[in-house]
């Protein structure tokens, strides 16, 4: 399946209002749940012994084409929720209907290059304080 379609929308935090989707979403990024492994070997064994840690969904950033502070732009969509360190309620909403749930603290900045023609993309990272639903569509 192609990233092409891909909707990010958020929320007041616990709401049951509907997702406003963020406009000029250029790339999502990979969400790792790996969890970590944490060793515990007792002295008596004679092999390594692990327990399964917590997850880290790792450095969640995703680029938005930006031409501008427009009034639907992300930027000013967000930028009350960084400033205040908000939290909110996200999804990703694939094309074949899959949901990628979690709530976050959106903090939002810029990434460009330094010279002619580099393009400068709004970066919004996401400070995960929930754990990472995944629905998938019914069959």
């Amino acid at each position: 399946m192609l990233a092409n379609g891909i909707l990010l929308g958020f929320k007041a935090k616990g709401s049951d209002g509907l997702y406003t989707n963020l406009p000029d979403l250029k790339e999502v990024p990979d969400i790792q749940k790996n969890p970590e492994r944490v060793e515990n070997t007792p002295i008596s064994a004679t092999n390594k012994r692990y327990e399964r840690g917590v997850g880290d969904p790792g450095q969640m950033i995703y680029k938005f084409c930006y031409y501008g502070p427009t009034a639907d732009s992300a930027i000013r969509l967000l930028q009350d929720a960084d400033a205040t360190g908000t939290e909110l309620d996200f999804q990703e909403l694939w094309p074949d209907g899959t949901k990628i749930e979690y709530t976050a603290v959106p903090n939002v900045s810029f990434a460009r290059g330094g010279g002619i023609n580099s393009v400068v993309d709004l970066q919004v990272e996401m400070f995960i304080s929930s754990d990472i639903e995944t629905l998938l569509p019914e069959e």
